[in-house]
């Protein structure tokens, strides 16, 4: 005998109600989270990330480091939302801040402190020599801070000399044709070999080149597990850095282009903030990041590498900082 339809909906409902919870739990079970998605270009101070993953710190299911041939390329990818995350210096998070692109910074990666440099062929031997020259520089990005700072020690305006641009990964190839170059490793030291000559460093401009990493602030909610899970596994990678380094070495060689034996001579000119370093950088409402980046944005709006000083009281946020180190 045929059922009624009006006893099937009871067990109609039911069955539907069971497969809307199915499709519930795939959709928001961790599994099956959006996974992060973390851009880099080749740079010493964000090696730990990768070392993070290959010793296989990092969940590849839930993050994803992208890793891109420039600064450049990395801010583009956050403007057109291919990036959740990214590794960017201060001032060029200063500049995607003022485009409208929201960001909170969640860790000091690094400081540079000598990193950074403006190199010159063996025969000019002064900044104000550099008068007429033609410069090799990544415009839009660190380089601009410190050519900024150059300039000012060498009593030069940025009219006395001819800006050439040239992307990270081009640095050793613009060097042939040009007079110098605003760089770092790994193609600092590799032009250093070959005889060029140190005019300048970022020693010389302490605070205002800084590393850091960012979220897209409408990932901190839905995404803090995964964020903090990443804070995690960069601090772990840290400590394995600092335990077994001709191990953590060997890792790290690859990505950067030099003997394993060279890795270590890399961080020269760079301070990684600890820990309980980053907890006081991001404290808020009065953390140290803050003034900096407060001070920085006013330099770049004088030296018009910035149209007006982005809004920062929300920059900065030490919430995902891990407890402790396991």
């Amino acid at each position: 005998m045929v059922k009624p339809v009006s006893k099937l909906v009871p067990v109609l409902t039911l069955l539907l109600m069971a497969a809307i919870g199915w499709v519930m739990v795939v959709l928001f079970s961790p599994a099956a989270e959006k996974p992060l998605r973390i851009g880099t270009n080749v740079w010493p101070g964000y090696e730990h990330l990768y070392l993070a993953r290959e010793l296989g710190y990092l969940d590849g299911d839930q993050h994803h480091l992208v890793e891109l041939s420039s600064a450049s390329q990395v801010s583009d990818a956050l403007r057109q939302g291919t990036l959740e995350a990214a590794a960017l210096t201060l001032d060029e998070v200063l500049t995607l801040l003022e485009q409208g692109v929201e960001l909170t910074v969640v860790l000091v990666l690094d400081y540079s402190a000598g990193g950074d440099v403006l190199l010159a062929h063996p025969q000019i031997g002064a900044l104000s020599d550099l008068k007429g020259k033609q410069i090799a520089v990544e415009t839009g990005a660190v380089g601009a801070v410190l050519l900024d700072g150059a300039l000012q020690a060498g009593g030069l305006q940025s009219d006395d000399v001819e800006l050439i641009e040239c992307a990270a990964g081009n640095h050793l190839h613009c060097f042939d044709s040009v007079d110098a170059v605003v760089t770092f490793e790994p193609a600092r030291s590799q032009l250093l070999e070959k005889g060029a000559r140190l005019l300048f460093d970022s020693s010389q401009i302490p605070g205002r080149i800084m590393d850091v990493l960012v979220v897209k602030r409408e990932w901190l909610g839905r995404g803090s597990g995964q964020i903090e899970a990443l804070l995690q596994a960069y601090f772990k990678a840290r400590h394995y850095w600092q335990q077994e380094p001709l191990r953590a070495a060997k890792l790290m060689a690859p990505r950067l282009g030099v003997a394993n034996d060279r890795v270590a001579a890399l961080f020269d000119g760079l301070v990684l903030p600890t820990l309980a370093e980053n907890r006081e950088l991001l404290a808020y409402p009065d953390g140290q990041l803050l003034k900096l980046a407060d001070e920085l944005a006013a330099l770049m709006v004088e030296r018009r590498l910035l149209a007006s000083k982005p809004e920062t009281s929300y920059l900065s946020s030490g919430q995902f900082l891990p407890g402790m180190v396991r």
